[in-house]
């Protein structure tokens, strides 16, 4: 009886060993899986994530970034249009951006050039669930204002009906190809000349007229 005794009592911790070593190799696998890519993580686009994505362009701030690069069109300019354009895309676990579109719009001019500026920040450090580089939701807004000295010098183009079509701009002597952006302390003297007498001075790229602007000396002109 004894020696049956011992013999169950055996055979009871050998399967007492076996199903603690069972459930340490389940609990280490499932936490194995966990910390892996599969199919989940490969296609889920995430809200919330454990290390947001970042963008590695230079800049890396994404406000200073889009100030460096953004273009104000110039119909929208002349026409005082502003506003936050808000463009929503996926930072992919590869780092790249991917279906951009426009979230909040303000005007189709101001949308286009704020999806042109996002296109070109094309480099991301992916964002991370678990340690795993996954796809996530980003928004960028995008914000188009002009300063007060911009507003006054669209008051004069429109004081002399320059606003609607674009005209030739000259800015000390030199001519611009496109608006002349300078602070009102750096203005001497503006001058508009239209019709004949334009076209005459400049050619036929004065038809729309030209917009004259000397600056101060010694400061230079910010364009």
């Amino acid at each position: 009886m004894k020696t049956a005794s011992l013999i169950h009592s055996f055979d009871g911790i050998r399967r007492l060993k076996w199903i603690v070593c069972c459930t340490f190799f389940s609990v280490s696998s499932a936490f194995f899986v966990q910390a892996q890519p599969d199919g989940d993580y490969a296609t889920t686009v995430y809200d919330n994530v454990d290390k947001l994505p970042k963008f590695k362009g230079k800049p890396a701030n994404v406000a200073k970034f889009v100030a460096q690069h953004i273009v104000y069109p110039d119909e929208a300019w002349r026409n005082q249009t502003e506003g936050l354009v808000v463009v929503q895309g996926v930072v992919a676990k590869d780092g790249s951006l991917l279906n951009l579109s426009i979230k909040e719009s303000v005007d189709p001019l101001l949308d286009m050039e704020a999806l042109r500026v996002v296109e070109m920040m094309t480099t991301w450090r992916p964002a991370q669930v678990n340690g795993v580089n996954v796809n996530c939701n980003v928004v960028i807004p995008v914000r188009f204002s002009m300063s007060p000295e911009e507003r006054e010098f669209v008051q004069i183009l429109k004081k002399y009906g320059l606003d609607k079509n674009p005209p030739l701009y000259v800015l000390d002597n030199k001519e611009v190809m496109s608006r002349i952006q300078i602070p009102s302390y750096n203005i001497k003297s503006i001058r508009v000349l239209k019709g004949d007498k334009a076209i005459k001075r400049y050619g036929d790229k004065a038809r729309n007229g030209v917009v004259i602007v000397e600056s101060k000396s010694g400061t230079p002109p910010v364009l």
